[in-house]
C-alpha cells in the first residue's frame, strides 16, 4: 500500500483553489496518511479530514456577502476580519467532530510568539496536532491560529492556546515541505497557490535529494482570486481550476512512476520526461 501525505501552503483566499482538490481525490479513492497545511492550507487540511466537499464549497458561498476588513475597527456593515469569518463561517459549517475522528493525521502550522515586541514579534514555527485537540473548541483555536494574520486582527492580538500566543503559520514558512521526516512516506503530494508560496517551494526543491516520489501541484493558469477576494463568482472559478489541476495530477501520477508537476514550469529536480505541464 502506497503511503502518502498531502501538504498545502498558505495563500489567503487563493486557498479556495484547494477546495477543488477533494472531490477528484475521493472519486479515485486516493487517501493520505497525513494532511498538513499552513494558514489557508491548514484550514483546507481540516476540511479534507472532514471529508465533505459540498460543505467546503458552501463555506465559500456563505462568505460571498462579506468583504475583508483590514482591522477590527473597520469591521462594520459588510466587512469582517478574516478571523471573524473563520469563527462565524468555517467553524460553524465544518463538521469538527468528523475532523477529530478522522483516520488521517492532521497537522497545521502556526507561528508561536517567543519574544520581541508587538510590532516585531520573534516567532518560531509550531506544529499543532489536530488529533490531540480533544474537543471542538480547541480544534477551533488551532484553525484560527494557523490563519491568524497579525496586525489585521489587531496590533497585539493573537490566538492563545495553553498559555502560548500564536500568529499565522505563513510567517515562519509558507509551504510545510521541510517538516516531513524521511522514510515515512512513499509519495509526497505538495501544493502551493500563492506566488510567494510557489517561490518558496522552488527554493526547497533546489536542494531536494530525498528518494520519495513528489507530486507537485500549482495553479495551471493565473488564479481569478487574490489574497482578499470574496466574490463567489471568482472563488467558484478558482475552485473549478483546482478541480481540473488535481484531476490532471491524478492522471499524470497514474501514467508514470516518476515525479510529476502540474502547473508552473521549472521546478527542480524534475526531468522533462517526468514533467506534466
Amino acid at each position: 500500500m502506497t503511503r502518502r501525505c498531502l501538504l498545502m501552503g498558505s495563500g489567503g483566499n487563493r486557498g479556495a483553489w484547494y477546495a477543488g482538490f477533494l472531490e477528484p481525490l475521493q472519486a479515485v479513492g486516493i487517501r493520505f496518511e497525513l494532511l498538513c497545511g499552513v494558514s489557508a492550507g491548514g484550514i483546507a487540511a481540516a476540511w479534507f479530514a472532514a471529508g465533505d466537499p459540498e460543505a467546503f464549497y458552501d463555506s465559500w458561498r456563505q462568505a460571498d456577502r462579506w468583504r475583508i476588513a483590514l482591522h477590527p475597527w473597520l469591521a462594520r456593515g459588510r466587512r469582517r476580519t478574516v478571523d471573524m469569518l473563520i469563527q462565524s463561517i468555517t467553524l460553524r459549517t465544518m463538521d469538527r467532530s468528523a475532523v477529530l475522528k478522522a483516520p488521517e493525521q492532521v497537522l497545521v502550522t502556526a507561528s508561536r510568539i517567543v519574544g520581541g515586541s508587538a510590532l516585531r514579534p520573534r516567532l518560531r514555527r509550531q506544529l499543532l496536532n489536530v488529533g490531540e485537540a480533544g474537543d471542538e473548541a480547541r480544534l477551533g483555536l488551532m484553525l484560527r491560529a494557523t490563519a491568524f494574520i497579525p496586525w489585521v486582527n489587531g496590533l497585539k492580538a493573537a490566538v492563545h492556546i495553553d498559555g502560548n500566543r500564536y500568529l499565522d503559520g505563513g510567517l515562519t514558512g509558507r509551504v510545510p515541505l521541510g517538516i516531513i521526516p524521511e522514510d515515512r512516506f512513499d509519495e509526497i503530494w505538495v501544493a502551493a497557490c500563492s506566488p510567494n508560496g510557489r517561490a518558496e517551494l522552488r527554493c526547497q526543491l533546489n536542494s531536494w535529494t530525498r528518494p520519495e516520489r513528489l507530486i507537485v501541484v500549482t495553479p495551471s493558469e493565473p488564479l481569478p482570486v487574490g489574497r482578499w477576494t470574496m466574490e463567489w463568482t471568482r472563488v467558484r472559478r478558482a475552485i473549478n481550476l483546482g478541480r481540473r489541476d488535481m484531476e490532471r495530477a491524478i492522471q499524470a501520477a497514474g501514467r508514470t512512476h516518476g515525479n510529476v508537476i502540474i502547473g508552473d514550469e521549472g521546478f527542480p529536480p524534475f526531468s522533462q520526461e517526468e514533467t506534466e505541464l
